[in-house]
């Protein structure tokens, strides 16, 4: 299928790279079917590009690059949503917000996207009974990847 973007003009998806969301992403109840993109070359940074809205493209980043023992804890319906039996079926990612100041650049690591690849199923959850921030400063990064704080081509300076 092709979608019209507002980031990277029109796109070819193969419909079986399509990743549809058994619950939407907080504030985006509209829009459930989405195709991670890669992001810059050598970065931990990946777009989640929706395929229902052109203009709508999230920055995901893996946690574990700032956060080396990030760890998710989801209940038995959760992993039933998701059709996984293991945690390890599925890949983490979390929202990256760039405003213009870069020093301000941060990941929500207490609401992962989760994603299983192999059914093309995903969520957003809200790790309820964790220690991690929503907004998780990444220029403040003890020992995690400093690419991921780079300058990222096509993001909104609003955001």
């Amino acid at each position: 299928m092709k979608v019209n973007t507002t980031r990277f003009g029109t796109i070819e998806v193969d419909d079986g790279a399509v990743i549809t969301f058994t619950q939407p992403i907080l504030g985006f109840q509209e829009y459930r079917r989405f195709v991670l993109l890669p992001g810059p070359e050598n970065s931990a940074l990946k777009w989640l590009q929706s395929t229902e809205s052109g203009e709508l493209a999230f920055i995901v980043m893996n946690p574990h690059t700032v956060v080396a023992d990030y760890e998710v804890r989801i209940g038995t319906q959760e992993m039933a949503e998701l059709a996984a039996d293991t945690l390890e079926e599925l890949e983490v990612y979390t929202l990256v917000v760039v405003p213009q100041d870069r020093t301000q650049v941060r990941t929500n690591l207490k609401a992962p996207i989760l994603i299983n690849p192999r059914q093309r199923l995903g969520k957003q959850t809200i790790l309820d009974r964790s220690k991690y921030p929503i907004q998780f400063f990444l220029s403040q990064a003890q020992g995690g990847d400093r690419e991921d704080a780079q300058e990222v081509k096509h993001a909104r300076s609003n955001a």
